[in-house]
């Protein structure tokens, strides 16, 4: 049996191809929101860090303030804040800032770029709030500090490098890439193989229906698309035959 000339792509092949582009959809997909949900966990851990620490220095401020001092006059926070800089290395600047976010007491350099958004954050909020402030590789952590009347008196600001996010994030996103990458191209094979396994008797069948179609004679074939198709082809052809003596 002869299969007559096709130029399409083989059944198996197109059937294999699309399962192909939706195995890589979804692997791509799943691969995406691994990364994200990451570089969110990781990212949150850092804030979490550091807010951790800035409730301690918030406390020291407050109980100072409750006892008459400012914090200029709290003997402990210059030595706390220089503590926490030397213990986190990647801490650019931890300290006390006025409600107008101009800095009063701490340690490392305070990022003018950031101190209207952290006016705007302190002044907007509560007494006792919480706030997060990012630009470019730099992050912060706000807490506003509440003074003896329920009124603001500034807030416990810590600045640090989020880098390490943005490596950690980049290292997992490469390991992903390298990982879908791979099961991409598995997944793709199999589907192949799949396709080519399952359709093999259906192709080879549809090939041979073609082939008669086409004129192509071929011995009887038991399969019933090849048989209904040759008695379809010889019917077509006594047909034309009684139409042509008719004719005459």
């Amino acid at each position: 049996m002869t299969p007559s000339p096709s130029s399409r792509l083989p059944l198996w092949f197109r059937i294999g191809g699309l399962l192909a582009l939706v195995i890589a959809f979804v692997v791509a997909l799943l691969s995406f929101l691994n990364y994200a949900n990451f570089r969110k966990t990781v990212q949150g851990l850092h804030e979490t860090r550091y807010l951790v620490l800035g409730k301690d220095i918030r406390q020291t401020v407050e109980a100072g303030l409750s006892l008459g001092l400012t914090p200029e006059q709290n003997a402990r926070l210059p030595l706390l804040f220089k503590e926490l800089q030397s213990a986190w290395p990647a801490i650019r600047y931890a300290g006390v800032v006025n409600t107008t976010a101009q800095p009063i007491l701490g340690a490392g350099q305070a990022a003018k770029e950031g101190r209207a958004s952290w006016r705007e954050r302190i002044q907007a909020g509560t007494p006792d709030g919480i706030w997060h402030w990012r630009a470019d590789h730099e992050s912060a952590v706000g807490l506003t500090i509440a003074d003896n009347f329920g009124g603001k008196a500034g807030a416990v600001v810590i600045v640090y490098d989020d880098r390490e996010v943005a490596a950690a994030a980049s290292t997992m996103a490469t390991q992903l890439l390298w990982r879908a990458l791979g099961v991409m191209l598995a997944a793709s094979v199999l589907a192949w193989l799949g396709a080519w396994w399952l359709t093999r008797a259906l192709a080879a069948e549809l090939d041979a229906a073609e082939a008669v179609l086409d004129g192509h004679p071929l011995p009887p074939d038991e399969r019933p698309l090849v048989a209904e198709t040759q008695a379809f082809v010889a019917a077509v052809q006594q047909a034309e035959q009684r139409m042509a003596g008719a004719a005459q």
